[in-house]
């Protein structure tokens, strides 16, 4: 790639994923001049179980049609593919997406609204320099008033700008299991989550067009996570013999230690900012609303006094959600037989569950209603669906 000519713009976004390219759509919207910069050339792929939940799509201004892989209208919540129950959620839960996809999609967006994009760009560091901010790449540096730090997981823009310690991960593991048309359609439109998929956990398994995601994740961690999904996938007929097996690694950001948003001119979005909640491990969504709330603070507060607000905006909706979803994840996965037997299988707690991910409910609202109705959720449950087939 030949060095950056253009090299001042208004705002620098540092990463060409979910939040990153939601920004940059609704900053190019609001006739903020966009440069877009990702370390990898587009369309890439990228580990992640692909579940957008309905919550997550009404924030976008626009239909996901064209890259939806399967609508979901449901889950099957069950406990080591025995005892089961199904819910299904009207409308639709949500969807899944194959990242490659969907990134590339709202990369489009951004683009078609007159952000700039630098495929093959890295973030080296950055520096204030008085009235702008200094952006180095692996290209040229650039100019501009405020830089946004996108970039996911294993950020470069917090280690440089925040230091090495802010974000507290935990690791998961997921694997693309491509299937025959029959088992994908005895999947269907309903997502599994099993709470014995893995220690202090769950595993999952999220159909696509021709393949299913299958996963494991605790928000404690674990260790030997190839040999729990091996495990995991073996106790389920319907994905006993796919055509090929792809295993793929990451890390989830849980917590954000300090509760540090924004430097001076930086501020970090979505799993750079270590926005994902502990319950589902969900990250889209929060990239997505952290994405709507830099905007919100950019057209209150213009660039030079975004960042102030927009650590306002995140203190105010989302670290209270965030902190109520570490809570809830402790009680269902500390005790997860407990937990199924009495919470998921749960009539009321299961609908306050499903609000979570239709937006109906708050973490919050749904701790609180837990809590509170602790005596009757100890009444026993028992199973609605029996899993025989898969």
């Amino acid at each position: 790639m030949e060095p950056i000519v253009d090299n001042q713009c208004d705002a620098v976004i540092v990463g060409a994923g979910p939040a990153g390219a939601y920004l940059g759509y609704l900053l190019a919207r609001q006739g903020v001049e966009v440069t877009i910069i990702d370390k990898q050339a587009f369309p890439r792929d990228k580990v992640c179980g692909g579940g957008v939940s309905r919550k997550a799509m009404a924030l976008l201004e626009f239909d996901l049609g064209p890259v939806i892989q399967r609508s979901m209208r449901g889950a099957v919540l069950t406990y080591g593919n025995r005892s089961a129950t199904v819910k299904d959620i009207t409308p639709s839960a949500g969807c899944t997406v194959l990242r490659r996809e969907f990134d590339q999609f709202l990369l489009d967006k951004a683009r078609a609204e007159g952000a700039r994009f630098l495929p093959a760009t890295a973030f080296v560091n950055g520096c204030d320099d008085g009235g702008s901010f200094v952006v180095a790449t692996s290209h040229g540096d650039m100019r501009c008033r405020s830089l946004f730090g996108a970039d996911g997981a294993n950020s470069a823009v917090r280690e440089k700008m925040f230091g090495k310690r802010l974000v507290e991960y935990v690791p998961s593991l997921e694997a693309l299991v491509y299937l025959d048309a029959s088992a994908l359609d005895q999947l269907g439109e309903r997502a599994v989550f099993d709470f014995a998929g893995v220690p202090n956990g769950y595993g999952w398994i999220f159909p696509k067009r021709d393949h299913a995601n299958v996963g494991v994740y605790s928000p404690f961690g674990g260790s030997a996570l190839r040999r729990r999904l091996e495990s995991f996938i073996s106790g389920y007929a319907v994905l006993a013999q796919p055509r090929r097996i792809d295993y793929r690694g990451a890390v989830i950001p849980l917590r954000n230690r300090r509760d540090e948003y924004r430097r001076g001119r930086v501020m970090l979005l979505g799993d750079a900012a270590g926005l994902t909640e502990a319950v589902f491990g969900e990250g889209i969504y929060f990239a997505l609303k952290s994405a709507t709330l830099a905007a919100q603070a950019v057209a209150e507060r213009g660039l030079d006094g975004a960042g102030v607000r927009y650590a306002e905006l995140v203190e105010r909706h989302l670290r209270p959600e965030l902190r109520a979803a570490r809570r809830m994840a402790a009680l269902i996965y500390r005790f997860p037989n407990l937990a199924f037997r009495h919470l998921v299988l749960n009539d009321r707690v299961n609908d306050d569950f499903a609000g979570l991910i239709s937006g109906a409910m708050s973490y919050r609202r749904c701790l609180a209603r837990t809590l509170l109705g602790f005596p009757r959720w100890l009444m026993p449950a028992q199973p609605r669906v029996p899993m025989l087939s898969l």
